[in-house]
């Protein structure tokens, strides 16, 4: 898989997990409410849209409810398969949300605790209905047959390679300029000298693990006993050397934030841009490095390339996430969310004031199951197959990280939180090549020691994350005063 794909890739999960973690935000960050449970509804989102808009008798195979084929009763319409799925994709939102109505009423007085332990085996036991009960949704075997929106329609272009790339591939050069922008603006509170810090503990950290990487045959063979040859051994003191590097940053810097943003900026650029430039140098080969700047334009697609699938797909849940945002924003700046987060500091307080906060909690709830749900279906249209197994509740403890690290209570901070968290799960799997097959399962366990590291040095330094908790859009109405 080329870069620019795999890039399309990774950058689709982020936007569909973002999603799910603002719903995630809804509830613990802006209502405090501790639950351990999102999963189920991403799961349900999933399962009720795929449901919706298949058709029924679509495979052998399937033995569960046959589908009502929302995705197909409007094909006489132009952009119908479009309509019926996203149809069936309101619909799974709200089954999500009327689920997590049945569960909130029962369980949402419970105090934090005993609500997560709570939600928790709830979710589990949905979990294990959906696996066991084959009738439902297919059990185990899961679904296989799942209706993408407007697939049919891809590739696209319009004959001409000149063209197809100024439509499609110059965008994607203005979207990279956009965020090297913002991220020199986030960067700027750093003095010469700690940038200068951080982007050497990057380098460091890089170059070793390059050359570790240049020798891991022998490392890995030579694992019980490691052999430090001369390229080890650089690798090792440039590993000491970042972190030397890394923790006088951390000790002089008042802008952990901004250190941090440096640092995935360096990584990033190093990993994205590094090996094309370096074929450039060496070969005079600009092809990888103009098709990794000219990311949308696929030049595979059609005989003068144009848009893929792939990359139509990630740009429509870009524009989900965009307006999940925007809502959730609006919501949070309200009145209405002045009381939410009353709720999460002091809930007496809204009490006091005749706020019947109970009903808060479960429209908070339901809201962000919502999200959830609606992160769900996306989930399944992109991945194209789903069973239980893809909802275990690890995926909701993977949404609580990414929230912690981008900072609770700030729906910036949370899909920063989930892009750090998912490039480096998913954004490493390529180390993956450089190793024996049969070290496959500590590579997995070494990337969550990684983010977990990761974790412990953000709370240590920044406990509220590494944009904190948002500031809100307080309207004080005329005469400074507030109508709330």
């Amino acid at each position: 898989m080329a870069l620019a794909d795999f890039f399309i890739s990774l950058m689709t999960f982020v936007t569909i997990y973002s999603l799910f973690a603002l719903g995630l935000n809804v509830k613990f960050g802006f209502t405090g409410l501790i639950d351990f449970g999102h999963v189920a509804y991403f799961m349900i989102g999933a399962y009720v849209t795929v449901f919706l808009a298949m058709p029924a008798g679509i495979s052998e195979t399937y033995e569960g409810i046959s589908g009502l084929g929302l995705a197909t009763m409007f094909a006489g319409v132009p952009g119908g398969d479009l309509l019926g799925w996203a149809l069936a994709l309101v619909l799974g939102m709200l089954a999500a949300a009327l689920v997590s109505l049945l569960v909130g009423i029962p369980t949402i007085r419970l105090r934090e605790d005993y609500l997560a332990i709570t939600a928790l085996g709830i979710a589990t036991i949905l979990n294990a209905v959906f696996h066991n009960e084959r009738w439902l949704f297919n059990g185990a075997f899961g679904i296989r047959e799942i209706p993408r929106p407007l697939e049919a329609v891809f590739p696209i272009g319009t004959g001409s390679f000149q063209l197809n790339l100024l439509i499609f591939g110059l965008p994607s050069v203005f979207a990279l300029g956009y965020v090297g922008y913002r991220t020199v603006k986030v960067v700027r509170p750093l003095s010469a000298r700690e940038t200068a810090l951080g982007v050497g503990t990057t380098l460091a950290l890089a170059g070793s693990l390059g050359f570790v990487i240049t020798t891991m045959l022998g490392l890995v063979v030579n694992l019980g006993v490691v052999s430090l040859n001369v390229d080890n051994t650089i690798a090792l003191l440039l590993l000491v050397l970042a972190v030397v590097l890394g923790r006088q940053a951390l000790r002089e810097t008042d802008h952990i934030g901004s250190l941090l943003a440096l640092v995935s900026a360096v990584l990033f650029s190093l990993w994205y841009l590094g090996q094309p430039l370096v074929k450039l140098v060496t070969d005079g080969n600009t092809s990888d490095l103009l098709l990794n700047l000219f990311w949308l334009y696929d030049a595979n697609a059609g005989s003068a390339g144009g848009l893929d699938y792939d990359r139509f797909f990630f740009l429509f849940t870009l524009v989900l996430l965009a307006g999940a945002y925007w809502w959730v924003q609006r919501t949070v700046n309200s009145p209405y969310g002045r009381v939410l987060r009353a709720v999460r500091d002091d809930e007496t307080v809204p009490e006091a004031l005749g706020k019947p906060t109970f009903r808060y909690k479960i429209q908070s709830l339901m809201f962000g199951s919502a999200l959830a749900g609606a992160a769900g279906g996306l989930w399944a249209a992109n991945i194209g197959f789903i069973d239980p197994t893809q909802f275990a509740s690890t995926v909701t403890f993977f949404a609580y990280t990414a929230v912690i690290i981008g900072g609770t209570a700030n729906n910036r901070g949370v899909i920063l939180g989930t892009a750090v968290f998912w490039v480096i799960n998913s954004g490493t799997r390529f180390l993956d090549d450089f190793f024996p097959s049969e070290y496959a399962q500590q590579l997995a366990a070494l990337r969550l020691i990684l983010i977990g590291g990761l974790l412990i040095v953000i709370l240590y330094y920044r406990p509220e994350g590494m944009l904190g908790e948002q500031d809100y859009d307080i309207d004080l109405g005329r005469g400074g005063v507030s109508d709330d």
